[in-house]
């Protein structure tokens, strides 16, 4: 991927744009090597780590991170419609605010500050949203971004393991399970993606989403367009015998595919 970016770097570029991790397999984007041509050649670096806060640690001072943007519904386990971003300091003075609205701190002012943070926020903020978000925050830093994280790949391994087993499966994404956010695409040869999450549900209590995971280019790219895959997705709240009944539901589901048709 670093030597896709370089050969895609022309006289007039200025930001790269990246995913920490894909939505579809998990796949971890080498962020340093990035950095490393975003900073030879002078250009602003914008991760989206909406896959990875709060289950895979990153430094954006380590990794030469420009700006980093994230959800807080995901790996921070908070409210839907909160979030935040990053931005390293002196940069926010080239970026023009996408609203304007309020005066934040400064209430004698007529227009919108441009300073920080007052500069990125306008109107009323969603106060219940932002103290349900840090509250998330401080468990999953309280419990550990490492020692989530390891348990999260051990059952994705596990699940891995489990299904690779099971005759007709393909499993997308890298194998080694180190470069992985803790989600798995799969798909059961002579099915569909619908269908067998349809029986998942319906037959073993069991929710994963199929289809395109809202990355059409991503399917292209796997050549699993228009139908997509099945994904799984698994946090810290997962067990051992939820990876196991999955392994076993969906074993059941390919040898008899025939049937349930």
């Amino acid at each position: 991927m670093p030597n896709d970016i370089l050969a895609s770097i022309k006289d007039n570029t200025r930001m790269i744009i990246v995913t920490h991790a894909s939505n579809v397999t998990g796949t971890i984007t080498p962020i340093a090597d990035i950095s490393d041509i975003a900073s030879k050649y002078g250009v602003v670096l914008v991760v989206d780590a909406a896959q990875t806060v709060g289950s895979v640690a990153i430094d954006v001072m380590d990794s030469g991170v420009d700006i980093l943007v994230f959800t807080g519904h995901k790996s921070l386990y908070g409210p839907q419609g909160t979030g935040g971003f990053y931005i390293r300091r002196g940069l926010e003075i080239l970026i023009a605010p996408l609203e304007r609205g309020g005066t934040g701190r400064r209430s004698e002012l007529r227009e919108h500050p441009d300073f920080m943070h007052d500069r990125f926020e306008s109107g009323t903020p969603n106060t219940i949203g932002i103290a349900g978000l840090g509250a998330t925050a401080r468990h999953i830093s309280d419990i550990g971004i490492d020692k989530i994280h390891n348990k999260e790949i051990n059952l994705m391994k596990m699940f891995v393991d489990g299904i690779s087993t099971i005759g007709g499966i393909k499993v997308y994404g890298n194998p080694d399970t180190t470069m992985r956010t803790p989600l798995v695409s799969f798909n059961i040869d002579g099915m569909m993606p619908s269908d067998i999450s349809y029986y998942l549900d319906e037959r073993f209590n069991i929710l994963s989403r199929p289809g395109l995971h809202c990355a059409p280019s991503a399917h292209r790219t796997l050549g699993t367009f228009p139908y997509g895959t099945v994904r799984f997705s698994f946090g810290m709240f997962t067990t051992e015998e939820e990876i196991e009944a999955s392994v076993k539901a969906i074993k059941t589901i390919s040898n008899g595919k025939r049937k349930l048709r």
